[in-house]
């Protein structure tokens, strides 16, 4: 499966950062959110603001999601 389609949260969840439940509860306030009306928070904010993540967690999922190649 090519990386650039996969989630946030599904990288995350394999890489062992967070627990399903962890996941499942950011994702839970995330559409609360979104519900209210209330400016969207990106998951990794509110995991890292749940302290459930590190921001240096957060970098290992993005490259895997957004690779830098090297020219």
């Amino acid at each position: 499966m090519n990386d650039r389609y996969r989630l946030f949260g599904e990288i995350a969840l394999e890489k062992q950062f967070v627990t399903a439940e962890q996941l499942y509860e950011a994702l839970t306030i995330q559409a609360r959110q979104k519900v209210e009306g209330k400016m969207d928070k990106q998951l990794g904010q509110i995991l890292l603001e749940l302290g459930y993540l590190s921001a240096d967690q957060i970098a290992v999922v993005l490259d895997v999601l957004y690779p830098v190649r090297e020219v």
